[in-house]
This record gives C-alpha cells, structure tokens and sequence, in this order.
C-alpha cells in the first residue's frame, strides 16, 4: 500500500505533521500509512517555532511525532524512523505510489530524494523551504512512467549542484551554521505544501510546478514548467 512520508520535522515538518494526520485520519478515501523521518533530537533552542513538551527535549522528532500522532488518530498506522535519508536506505524508505512531503533544509537531500523518485514509475514529490521571510514549495509528479511537473532540480542549481552535505555525512564534532528562521514563514509553507498535496489527490496533474511566497508582501505565485 502507498503511504504518506514526512522527511524533516523542523520549522515546516512540525507544522505539517498534525494538520496532514488530521486530514488523512478524516478522509475516507485517503491513505492509512505515515511515515515519519528525521534524524534529529528536540533541542531546548527548538521552543520559538516547534513543539516541544519539557519531557521531550532529547527525544528524537521522528519518535515524538509519532507518539502524539498515534495517540490522537488511532485510524492511522504512524511509524518512525529516527535516522537520515541516505543512499543505502532511500530504496526502502520510498516505493514506487508513495507520497514525499519533503521540509530538510539542505540541498544534498533533496537532490538524492529527487534523483530516487524519478527512477520510480509513479511518484509525488511536495518540497518546501524557507528563509526568513520568503520561500517557496516545488511540486514534482510522475504517472504510470510520464514526467507530468518538472524535477526540483530545474532551473535550480543550488539543488542540482548542491554545495552543502546531508546531515549523515556531517560528523558529530562539527558545527552546522544555521540562518534564522521564523514560524509565520515556516506554516506559510506548511499550508502551500497542503495545499499541493489536496490539489494532487484529488487529480488532475497540477498546473504549476513551484510556487514562491513571500510574508512580507503577504504574495504567493505560482510558476509553471515544462516537464
């Protein structure tokens, strides 16, 4: 059975999660099957724009997610994986008629989670990011062996040619630099990823392949492609 995958539950995974199991749990038509993964651990730093109970600081965001979604949709089957996407688990973690709701913040990963989805014959990949203020979410959409929206990785360099490293192939010892991030930006790309995924389940193919946004201006447009 195809199934729901969350990769990241950070600033845009975590204001994703609740919303997306309410909606599935809900919708008779639906999917059943969430899965959740993310290599990280709540930190008490996450508390401006993440949930975090105080007997969850330390826990990994992949375990806690499932827990709360699991107790609240008892329809659902949630299941965590409390590890990174890599070369050597991303053909187990993503089949073929799975849906990809991507939220990391490095361009390594989601090159690799692009580059696996286009192998496969039928394949929905919903990516958002975000800076402080402005963002924006791709959509990329593969039927029966037919490129339907064009791959992440058009007329985007800094994904196709990814400068930075997945967080796998960072060692413990070393520091990640991170840019601020604020929540309103984080759920604005949150609902534009919802959005996208409604649109998708309920067919036809969509009309775009991008949309950028941006809370300042409080503006959203939609960008269209070629496949």
């Amino acid at each position: 059975m195809s199934k729901l995958i969350m990769i990241g539950l950070g600033g845009i995974g975590g204001a994703l999660a609740e919303p997306m199991a309410r909606y599935l749990a809900h919708n008779k038509d639906s999917r059943r099957q969430i899965l959740l993964v993310d290599g990280d651990r709540y930190e008490p730093r996450n508390a401006d724009r993440q949930r975090v109970a105080y007997d969850e600081v330390g826990m990994h965001k992949a375990d806690a997610w499932a827990r709360r979604l699991s107790r609240m949709f008892k329809e659902l089957d949630v299941k965590a994986v409390t590890g990174y996407v890599t070369p050597a688990n991303i053909g187990k973690l993503i089949q073929a008629g799975d849906t990809v709701l991507l939220c990391v913040d490095n361009h390594a990963t989601r090159k690799l989670v692009q580059e696996h989805m286009l192998r496969l014959r039928d394949a929905v990949l919903i990516s958002g990011g975000n800076d402080y203020t402005d963002g924006n979410v791709q959509v990329f959409v593969k039927q029966k062996g037919r490129v339907v929206t064009a791959p992440i990785t058009r007329c985007h360099p800094e994904i196709d040619l990814p400068k930075d490293r997945r967080p796998d192939e960072i060692g413990c010892d070393e520091q990640i630099p991170e840019s601020p991030q604020l929540i309103f930006a984080n759920f604005m790309a949150a609902t534009l990823m919802m959005n996208a995924y409604y649109g998708i389940s309920r067919g036809p193919a969509p009309s775009y392949s991008e949309v950028y946004f941006d809370i300042g201006k409080n503006v959203a447009r939609t960008v269209k492609r070629a496949a």
